[in-house]
């Protein structure tokens, strides 16, 4: 079972991101304006690792948003392309985001049918 919150209206500048899962033998919380802190980690038998700072946000003139983390992306592409590694993701993963975006549209468009487009 899941929810998602979510908007495209924010005024001005990105509140929190947050997922949180929670299980049988613990629970973990991501959160921060960026989604790049973990909040909570509380697991049975395991201690939680000193981590490094997150990289600042990517910065697009007045407004700054999403932790800057594509250029680990865009480098395994190009180091998959050159043979040098094997990708992290495939296109068939970012379909799936997008089915999941495509599904909560449908949803809403059948429970709001004046919001349709």
């Amino acid at each position: 079972m899941g929810a998602i919150n979510y908007s495209t209206s924010v005024y001005d500048t990105n509140l929190e991101s947050s997922m949180t899962i929670i299980g049988k033998n613990g629970s973990v919380k991501i959160g921060g304006q960026y989604m790049n802190e973990i909040e909570v980690c509380h697991i049975k038998d395991y201690t939680m690792p000193t981590l490094r700072p997150s990289n600042p946000a990517n910065d697009y003139g007045a407004y700054k948003g999403s932790a800057a983390n594509h250029h680990h992306i865009i480098e395994n592409v190009v180091d998959s392309l050159k043979s040098r590694t094997q990708p992290t993701t495939n296109a068939l993963e970012g379909l799936k985001v997008v089915e999941i975006i495509q599904r909560i549209y449908d949803v809403r468009d059948q429970q709001m049918p004046s919001l349709k487009k």
